[in-house]
């Protein structure tokens, strides 16, 4: 099945849509690529009727002969397609539902339908522990975190970020600073049973961007620390631009340090589809030393 020329014309038309597709967004996709489309022979004897929607879901239509025949991985075929054409993710995103109808006349021969999650271009599998003990920049704190596969592993750019995960312009990052003195797994709890404690910590930690807005915190536990788990969404300005950015960040209070989890990225749907990997990292990190 040549099906590039429908994909290239899909593809491009999701990009003249905002962040977020409502479903008068897609009705309005669906008109435009049902004018792209419409009569186009896409090889084999198949050519497209044209295409709608209903709610959230975009129907490709297509006239196919007699003599045609599905390919028994029909629906793996298609969403290989859209992968390599690159509108798979989009569709995952924007959860976007897609139809494909086949026509031998006025006969439906087939339907193929693929939810927005079978789209999903993101692995949320992790790979092997790394350790930052001895590390330079690790302020003698023993760790060990697992890596998603297909992340890159690079040294910090900062001086007290120790290592970040990076893939497609998402980055983890762990980073590590002083705390004012010694305080036990007892004290941090104590202290962060204090409502206006967190939520100045929070408000301190988030101070870098502009026009700050808590999503929400809470107290978890990594491993056996105590720690503060928070989103913030603001605005972040380099070299004279500004753009939206969010922010998922644990803070974990480890003796007298203090360390940072933190996932930072454009505040647009990718993050958020992102936030279960960020979260499995997080559940990853062991402290060793306490287990000897």
């Amino acid at each position: 099945m040549r099906i590039s020329l429908f994909l290239t014309f899909c593809f491009f038309s999701l990009h003249l849509f905002s962040q977020t597709f409502s479903e008068t967004d897609i009705k309005e996709l669906a008109v435009q690529v049902n004018r792209q489309i419409k009569g186009v022979n896409i090889g084999n004897g198949i050519k497209a009727k044209g295409c709608l929607s209903l709610g959230r879901t975009l129907i490709y239509q297509y006239d196919v002969p007699d003599y045609w025949e599905a390919p028994y991985n029909i629906k793996e075929e298609i969403i290989s397609n859209l992968k390599t054409a690159g509108a798979a993710k989009t569709y995952f995103l924007q959860n976007i539902d897609v139809d494909f109808y086949y026509y031998k006349g006025n006969s439906l021969a087939k339907k193929v339908s693929v939810k927005s999650t079978e789209f999903s271009t993101f692995n949320f599998q992790l790979g092997e522990y790394i350790s930052i003990k001895d590390h330079p920049k690790a302020k003698e704190v023993n760790l060990k975190i697992k890596v998603p596969i297909g992340w890159e592993v690079k040294e910090g750019d900062r001086p007290n970020i120790v290592k970040k995960f990076v893939n497609d312009g998402n980055t983890y990052l762990i980073s590590i600073k002083d705390n004012v003195t010694f305080f036990s797994r007892k004290q941090i709890r104590e202290s962060l049973q204090e409502d206006n404690f967190v939520k100045e910590f929070v408000q301190e930690a988030s101070s870098f961007l502009k026009t700050p807005q808590v999503i929400d915190q809470s107290v978890v536990t990594i491993d056996t620390y105590p720690a503060v788990q928070f989103k913030v969404k603001g605005k972040m300005e380099r070299s004279g631009l500004t753009f939206p950015v969010i922010m998922k960040c644990w803070v974990v209070f480890y003796e007298d340090k203090i360390i940072f989890l933190q996932a930072m990225g454009i505040d647009n749907p990718e993050f958020r589809a992102l936030e279960q990997l960020y979260s499995l990292i997080t559940n990853s990190v062991i402290f060793p030393e306490q287990y000897n």
